[in-house]
């Protein structure tokens, strides 16, 4: 390993102490009320250098909503990889985000409140456009599967695909944080259960799309 590879790997094993201990802060404590002595003090580094890995707080918080983009990515496709049919894929990708939630709530929540700003701004930092770029290689995933449903005659050829995924996306991301968070208030007040509920709004969503909702609940209920 020469000098230059050497001093790369070191940047890189500092910068993954730095943001494992500001994730755990970030979840714990939340955003604002996390300050740089704080990381520093979690992650065992000197104030100085947190600074020379990141130049910010704000970096620091991009790169951990990054890492969830890229960690959601690759979770949908291992789900897809596998399921052949349109209602398979798509209780298959309902079911990747409900786990994905469950493991990762803190990088589910920061994915959601992430805000997009135009591409063309000069002062927009490199992360965000990492991550905006990882959200459109998502959404590409999700038109693929829209498309197959097309062809397939599941899905009605008239969906407009984009909006439909922006309607899918933030109607069940939203479903889940707050089934999980409420899951007290859903069995007292509705006799239903977390997962119950969520199989139910995942089977509404379907119906936005399908060109026989009927038979398509009924399929994806089966699956």
């Amino acid at each position: 390993m020469d000098r230059t590879t050497r001093k790369e790997a070191i940047a890189s094993l500092h910068q993954e102490n730095i943001l494992r201990a500001a994730e755990e802060l970030f979840a714990e404590k939340g955003f604002a009320a996390t300050t740089m002595d704080d990381i520093a003090k979690s992650a065992e580094y000197s104030k100085r250098t947190v600074y020379i890995q990141f130049p910010s707080k704000e970096e620091i918080h991009g790169r951990i909503v990054l890492k969830g983009f890229i960690q959601l990515k690759e979770h949908i496709l291992r789900s897809l990889d596998g399921e052949t049919d349109f209602f398979y894929k798509y209780r298959a990708l309902c079911d990747s985000l409900i786990t994905f939630y469950e493991s990762s709530p803190y990088l589910f929540a920061g994915i959601v409140d992430f805000q997009t700003q135009p591409l063309d701004s000069r002062d927009l930092p490199e992360v965000k456009r990492d991550i905006f770029n990882v959200g459109e290689e998502i959404n590409a995933i999700l038109e693929v599967i829209i498309l197959q449903g097309i062809a397939e005659g599941a899905v009605n050829p008239d969906t407009r695909i984009k909006e439909a995924i922006l309607i899918y996306w933030s109607s069940l991301s939203s479903l889940i944080m707050v089934a999980h968070r409420k899951s007290s208030y859903i069995s007292e007040t509705m006799g239903a259960t977390t997962n119950g509920l969520l199989e139910y709004g995942c089977n509404l969503l379907l119906r936005m799309i399908a060109k026989e909702v009927q038979d398509a609940n009924e399929t994806a209920a089966g699956h």
